[in-house]
Parts: structure tokens; sequence; C-alpha cells
């Protein structure tokens, strides 16, 4: 009871926080949802729903990948439906994990005897996208390095970023090394933490992500895609909200950092903390205040629960649906 107590609070603060940002933003003119009506024109709406429907399709992909990399069959319609499914739950668990943790539950029900392979497959699809954010960010940043260099607060973003990558690119190369695997350093050192034969399976599991270098790529390759197909309808928002000034290049660099904001846990789906990261890091990177940040990851975040609606009817269809409540208590 205390324990279901403090789960009901924690999610009530997250929502109270969410929506504290978004009042915020309103009532200070940061957030102006009537820019984005030119969105609802019949072309627009349709394309700018058609960029999301890739976006979560390529993300899908990549974890379709990741599972098959683990020698499991996986259907690209089967593994869509799930990520659907968490897609809608990201929306209607507070916290933006809550529908990893849906899809890899019904991955399981779907796949007995996989357990390990939806929790790990789940966690390197997290953690290979975010690595994918960085590299884009770290990309582009370095591409506009003149920009850069005259701003600050912008060149310390950028070693912040360069940072970042670099711990990405070591505790990668630690757990997929083969040499590190065989030597057995990093087994004794996770035999010595408290559930050490669970840090083992985790780490054992993770370590064949690894092995085929080309299905590691076309994982990357995937998540750059997907991302492109957001930033793309970012871009997209912001110009038919009025906002041409802004070059196509700034959404490239402030989009990924923004998501990375949107991927911490503090919030449903990122709304609110999605909102304020856009606002400051389109501010910081044009110079000037701006409504932009706010409008076009409001409108990408509409656009995305709006498909995400196709994964409660999904999920309402399920014959063995288990309340979402009961699966996160698990």
């Amino acid at each position: 009871m205390v324990k279901q107590s403090k789960k009901l609070l924690v999610q009530s603060l997250k929502i109270l926080f969410s929506a504290g940002i978004i009042f915020w933003l309103i009532q200070s003119g940061k957030l102006n949802f009537s820019a984005l009506k030119n969105l609802l024109t019949p072309g627009a709406a349709a394309l700018a729903l058609f960029l999301v429907l890739l976006n979560l399709f390529f993300a899908s992909e990549r974890w379709r990948i990741l599972i098959r990399s683990q020698g499991m069959i996986a259907h690209p319609w089967s593994v869509f439906k799930l990520s659907l499914i968490g897609t809608f739950f990201n929306f209607a668990m507070p916290g933006g994990v809550g529908g990893d943790v849906i899809k890899a539950y019904y991955f399981t029900r779907e796949n007995p005897g996989s357990k390990v392979v939806a929790v790990t497959s789940v966690l390197m699809d997290r953690v290979l996208g975010l690595f994918a954010m960085v590299l884009l960010a770290l990309v582009v940043m370095v591409y506009d390095i003149n920009h850069i260099m005259k701003t600050p607060a912008l060149l310390t973003l950028l070693w912040f970023i360069a940072g970042l990558f670099v711990a990405f690119v070591i505790a990668l190369s630690l757990i997929f090394s083969q040499k590190v695997y065989q030597n057995g350093g990093l087994k004794k050192l996770i035999n010595k933490l408290p559930l050490s034969e669970k840090f083992m399976k985790l780490y054992e599991s993770m370590h064949l992500y690894g092995k085929d270098g080309k299905r590691f790529l076309l994982v990357i390759f995937l998540s750059l895609v997907s991302q492109a197909c957001a930033i793309t309808f970012l871009y997209l928002a912001g110009t038919m909200a009025g906002f041409n000034e802004v070059p196509a290049k700034t959404y490239f660099l402030v989009a990924p950092l923004g998501f990375m904001a949107t991927a911490i846990p503090i919030s449903p789906a990122g709304v609110g903390v999605g909102q304020a990261a856009f606002y400051f890091l389109f501010n910081l990177y044009t110079g000037h205040p701006s409504e932009i940040g706010p409008t076009s990851i409001t409108a990408f975040q509409v656009g995305t629960f709006l498909m995400s609606l196709w994964g409660a009817f999904f999920y309402l269809r399920r014959k063995d649906r288990v309340e979402a409540t009961e699966i996160a208590a698990n």
C-alpha cells in the first residue's frame, strides 16, 4: 500500500511538473498555439503526420534489428505494433520510459523465454538512439564551428557534447570488445556487484550486439534517418508558423539536444521538458528570444500522440491485455 502511494505521488508530481512548465510558457507568451494553424490544412497535416509515421517506423526498425541480432525472429509489422503501443504509453504513463516497459513486456508474452532479450534490446535501443543524437549534434556543431566559437555558451556545450561522445565510445567499446570479454576483467568486476548474476546476464546479452559491425552501423543509420524525419517535421512546423529566418542547420543542431532532454523520464513523453529545452536551445543558438522552439516541438508531440492512438487501438485489441499499472509494478 505504501509502495503504491509513493508511486502515485511521484506520478502526480511528474504530471504537475509538466503542466506547470506548459502553463508558464503559455502565460509568458513563449508558446503560441495560434502559430500552428497553418499546419491544420489537409496537405500540411498529411505531410506532417507522414513524417511522424516515418520517424516511428525507422525507430521501430532499429529495435527490430537489435532483436534479430540476438538470433530471434522479429517481423516488421509485429514489432511496429508493439512500438506504437509503447509510444502511446509514453503519453499515458508518467515518464518517458513507460512505453519501453510495456513493449518489452508484450514482446516477452509473444516470445516466451525472451525476457533477457526484451530487456537488453530495449535498453540498447535507448542507448544507441541517444548515441546517434550525440553524434549528429557533434557533427553539426563542428560543421558550424565558426558560429559556435563566437558564443561562449555554445562552445561550452560543444565540449560537453564531445565529452559525451567520448564517454559513449569508451563504454560501448568495453561492452562490445571481444578482448575485454575473453580477458574476464569486466566479469570479475561485475561479480563483485550486488545482484551480480542479473548484471552478468545483462552484460553477456549486450555484448552480443557488437559482434556484427554491419548490423551495428545499420542501427546507427536507422537512428539518424529517424531523427532526420523528426527534424524535417520541426523545420516544416517552424517554417509554416512563420519562422522563416531560421536555417535548416539550426534545427539539425538544436533537435538532437532537445530530444535528449525529452528522454529524461521526468514528465509524460517529455511534454513540458521538451518545450523548455527547445526554447532555451533555439534562443541560445539564434541569439534572440523566439517562440519557435516550444511551438515546433509542441506540434511534433501532438503529431506523435495522434499516431500513438493506433497503439492504443492495438493494445485494446490484445486478448492478453494486462493493466499497465500491473506491468509497471512487476
